[in-house]
């Protein structure tokens, strides 16, 4: 094996570590909110509409809900 092989394989087993040894917990967890915007809207509003059930029972994003008007 050349030098450049042997230095190949180094960076890729390198890149498999570093990429295994990544990311370990999600950026933004469901229960807090993402900006003051959403802590905002949430004391005002209470807490926000995501899913609700369709004419067949199956759930789906309450986009109506979400983006209407606030009382």
């Amino acid at each position: 094996m050349n030098r450049t092989h042997k230095q190949l394989m180094s960076f890729a087993v390198l890149g498999i570590v570093c990429i295994m040894c990544g990311c370990h917990k999600a950026l933004f967890p469901k229960n807090q909110q993402k900006n003051q915007f959403e802590a905002y809207n949430t004391m005002r509003y209470g807490p926000q509409i995501t899913e609700q059930k369709d004419p067949f029972g199956l759930p789906e994003t309450a986009l109506r809900a979400r983006l209407g008007k606030k009382e």
